[in-house]
């Protein structure tokens, strides 16, 4: 009889506040634009994943750090009541909390953040204790946490050791750097979940399949997020591709981590690439179809909705 595993997946990396505002234009300097909406929530590439994966009935747990300050306690407690463990978010008392302003359009978004806590977070956080406890973990953001960088290779490593499948997913790098060990890190990857821009700028190339080719390539794929081109998985042997479902998007700003936690929540059901694709860009459609980060829209039986009739109910 096998050894039965706290958690299906950990989420490793950032978790910050997130300010969105919902507007038609940026701004330039010397001149304002109206908001037509304002929101805050619990945000962070690691963070999202992992409150998608809760809403998706999967056991959870985040390793991330919080400031000693007002939006710790706010950050902690929203996580918990999605259903992610947070035992092993630590308070940073030195560092105040990663803030990041989100400017969300219907087409794209920007971002401005305030790293904080953001970049505080190393290897030893995730000791190998809980890494014996989960099926999969996942890790997110890592051009913004420098100091886990280094840390990176031996806890893919720590990971592969003790049979834990692995994914990675960049986020986008303010330092416009595009590397940071990135290049020899990807082969002890099992899954890289890059999009279009990420993976262009990565690979150095302007095509984005031609780019993921380019670079030295994941143990098992590439899950490729395209926009509204649908999504590819990438192996040396074979590209799959699913289309994006119907839907009137109105904020992407969270639909990369969305579509994140529907490939891997199909993957660990034991689905085929393709379906884990459909799962990515349905998850993607329900985060899409309202502001900020709409968790509350997220469920297995949402998903399964999706995937039975080709689109979002409005």
């Amino acid at each position: 009889m096998g050894f039965e595993k706290r958690f299906d997946v950990i989420a490793v990396g950032d978790l910050n506040v997130d300010l969105i505002l919902a507007i038609e234009e940026l701004p330039q300097f010397g001149r304002e634009v109206l908001a037509r909406t304002m929101s805050r929530h619990p945000g962070g590439v690691a963070a999202n994943f992992a409150a998608y994966c809760a809403r998706l009935g999967l056991r959870v747990a985040l390793v991330a750090r919080v400031g000693d300050d007002e939006f710790g306690p706010f950050l902690t407690e929203s996580m918990e009541r999605v259903g992610v463990c947070t035992n092993y978010v630590k308070v940073d008392e030195e560092l105040r909390t990663g803030t990041t302003v989100s400017l969300s359009g219907p087409h794209d978004r920007a971002f401005v953040t305030y790293l904080g806590t953001i970049d505080s977070l190393t290897g030893p956080d995730i000791p190998d204790a809980l890494l014996a406890q989960t099926r999969f973990m996942h890790v997110g953001s890592i051009f913004m946490q420098t100091k886990l960088q280094p840390d990176l290779p031996g806890l893919f490593g720590r990971a592969a050791q003790v049979g834990v499948v692995t994914s990675l997913d960049t986020g986008y790098d303010p330092y416009e750097r595009w590397d940071s060990g990135l290049w020899e890190l990807l082969p002890q990857v099992d899954l890289f979940l890059p999009n279009e821009v990420e993976v262009t700028h990565l690979g150095r190339l302007d095509d984005p399949l031609q780019a993921a080719a380019a670079l030295p390539q994941p143990r098992v794929g590439t899950a490729l997020k395209l926009g509204a081109e649908g999504s590819r998985f990438v192996q040396a042997d074979r590209m799959l591709a699913a289309p994006v479902f119907g839907v009137q998007m109105i904020d992407t700003t969270c639909c990369g981590d969305a579509f994140d936690a529907g490939f891997i929540a199909a993957w660990l059901d034991g689905q085929e690439p393709q379906e884990c694709l459909r799962w990515g860009n349905a998850v993607g459609a329900l985060v899409g179809s309202g502001p900020g980060n709409m968790m509350a829209a997220v469920s297995r039986e949402a998903v399964e909705r999706v995937l039975a009739t080709g689109a979002v109910a409005s």
